[in-house]
């Protein structure tokens, strides 16, 4: 009976060990899985912030380029640049209330780029936009989602889905060009003040992307 007794005791006390080791191990994920919400939390607002910077200076470039098409008397892209301009401050402002609702602040941004001609600048963006639709929002959603912020993940997600169309906007512009068909473009552009989606040539009852009524929109003509 002694014996039976002594390795009853030895069998509770491998149980014992073997729940303590448990539970050492569940307070060292859950460790682990806040530093880690913590750390994508943190670059979530990094790349919010970046990805604000590249808004602005978007935002400013087009404005340029409008001028520019405008002087080289091509009217019609001289919208299309004008209402792209639009929607990335758009995006611009959806990411600062982002960055500012997590408790950071948006510091001055002076926007550095070039002026080219109108044809050079629609071929620099074809590949900045592809960049941004294809490359850098989909980093920054993956690591949004993996912070659970909800509102970051929208911004950005209304930021990748315009930029891809703004993207075939410039190539079907370039292509015109090229090929001496700007008969064909689109004379009229329309901007959602909510998620700066962009619509050629005519505009839906409401937006695709946030369902904002589409009197709302912004006209460029």
């Amino acid at each position: 009976m002694k014996k039976g007794f002594i390795n009853y005791g030895i069998l509770f006390a491998a149980i014992g060990c073997l729940v303590m080791s448990s539970c050492d191990k569940k307070t060292t994920e859950v460790k682990t899985t806040t530093k880690n919400d913590m750390d994508s939390e943190a670059k979530t607002i990094e790349n919010m912030l970046a990805a604000y910077k590249g808004e602005k200076t978007a935002t400013a470039k087009y404005a340029a380029y409008a001028k520019k098409a405008e002087e080289e008397g091509f009217h019609a892209i001289a919208t299309l640049y004008q209402a792209v301009s639009a929607a990335e401050s758009v995006h611009a402002a959806n990411h600062k209330i982002v960055i500012e609702d997590a408790g950071a602040t948006v510091s001055i941004i002076t926007p550095e780029f070039t002026v080219k001609s109108t044809k050079e600048n629609l071929a620099d963006d074809i590949n900045g936009e592809a960049y941004e639709a294809k490359t850098m929002y989909p980093d920054f959603l993956e690591t949004a989602e993996k912070a659970k912020n909800q509102i970051a993940y929208l911004s950005l997600s209304y930021a990748m889905k315009t930029e891809a169309k703004h993207q075939h906007f410039f190539e079907e512009t370039l292509a015109d060009m090229t090929k001496n068909t700007m008969n064909k473009l689109p004379t009229t552009y329309f901007v959602c003040p909510a998620c700066g989606n962009t619509y050629a040539g005519a505009a839906p009852k409401h937006c695709d992307f946030s369902l904002t009524d589409g009197k709302k929109f912004m006209v460029f003509k």
